[in-house]
C-alpha cells in the first residue's frame, strides 16, 4: 500500500514537551512543515492561515475541548487528516471523536513505534 502523507502538521496540546515528542514521531513520515499551537485559539489561527493536511489534536486541554474544535475542522475541511491525541481513551470519547470525523484517536502514552504504525495505518491509500 501506498502511504499518503500531507506536507504540513498542526500539533495542538497544552503541553509542549507532548508537542516536541509528537514533532519527534512524525520525523520518519518527512512533513515538511510543523506548526504547534497550545489551544484551540491559536490553533484556529493556525490551521486558517496555514490550512495543514495534518491536524494532531489534543482531546482535553484548558478552554475549548479538542473535541469542539474537531467538528469545526471536519466541516471546513472533509479532506485534512484529523488524529485525536489523548492519554485516556475512554470509550465515550472515542466515540465522540470517530461520529465527529476523526480519523484516529491515538493515545499519547503508548510505545513510540506503536504511534507511529498507528499513523502510518492512518496515511495508507489502497493501490488501485
Amino acid at each position: 500500500m501506498a502511504l499518503l502523507v500531507p506536507s504540513s502538521a498542526l500539533i495542538v496540546d497544552d503541553e509542549s514537551y507532548v508537542r516536541a515528542y509528537v514533532k519527534l514521531l512524525l520525523r520518519p513520515f518527512e512533513i515538511e512543515t510543523i506548526y504547534e499551537a497550545a489551544d484551540v485559539a491559536q490553533a484556529r489561527e493556525l490551521w486558517a492561515k496555514h490550512r495543514p493536511g495534518l491536524v494532531l489534536l489534543d482531546v482535553n486541554m484548558p478552554g475549548e475541548s479538542g473535541l469542539v474544535f474537531l467538528r469545526e475542522l471536519r466541516a471546513q475541511d472533509p479532506e485534512a487528516y484529523i488524529v485525536m491525541l489523548s492519554t485516556q481513551s475512554q470509550a465515550a470519547n472515542v466515540k465522540e471523536a470517530a461520529d465527529a470525523g476523526a480519523d484516529g484517536f491515538i493515545r499519547k502514552d503508548l510505545p513510540r513505534m506503536r504511534i507511529i504504525d498507528e499513523l502510518t495505518a492512518i496515511f495508507q491509500v489502497p493501490e488501485e
